[in-house]
């Protein structure tokens, strides 16, 4: 049975309305959204993350055995998060993060996201989307703040090659 006890099969549907929902909805969120960052800094920025979740996959999936997504190795599934819901998660974080707010907003918003994206890691692994060998969900959630800061920071860089190359 699957973690929801539901059968196998309505716990297969479930994993992948759930894949289809997050897919449909981070494309869509990206295409509303008020542009607060330009085209090219979602761009390079999703790159990044992309880069940052490979590396990561790579070590703690591949190498280690840690964690997975949907079944061990690369599959259909796995790419749709990689290529969709990783660069729109980082788009609209980045979009609305209070850049010239003060430590503190900047803080509570990347707590905000830490505990959804923690919530949301809790949701796909108890309907199989994601599923844990060594790893706990309290790992990611104490992982996660480092990656938003990288990505700010990231965001930050690109603003700064973005000045120098336009002087030139």
């Amino acid at each position: 049975m699957g973690k929801l006890f539901l059968s196998p099969i309505e716990n297969e549907v479930l994993s992948v309305v759930l894949l289809i929902l997050t897919t449909v909805i981070s494309i869509l969120s990206v295409l509303v959204m008020p542009k607060r960052i330009s085209w090219i800094e979602m761009y390079t920025t999703s790159l990044f993350v992309m880069f940052l979740g490979s590396v990561a996959d790579i070590y703690l999936d591949v190498k280690y055995d840690l964690y997975g997504f949907f079944t061990k190795g690369v599959d259909f599934e796995y790419l749709l998060i990689f290529i969709f819901v990783y660069p729109a998660t980082n788009s609209v974080f980045l979009n609305f993060y209070p850049q010239s707010k003060s430590l503190a907003k900047k803080a509570l918003y990347i707590t905000v996201w830490v505990i959804l994206t923690t919530l949301f890691e809790y949701i796909s692994a108890q309907t199989e989307v994601f599923y844990y060998n060594e790893w706990k969900t309290l790992y990611s959630f104490f992982c996660y703040p480092f990656l938003y800061i990288a990505m700010v920071l990231n965001l930050k860089m690109i603003r700064r090659l973005e000045i120098i190359d336009n002087q030139k």
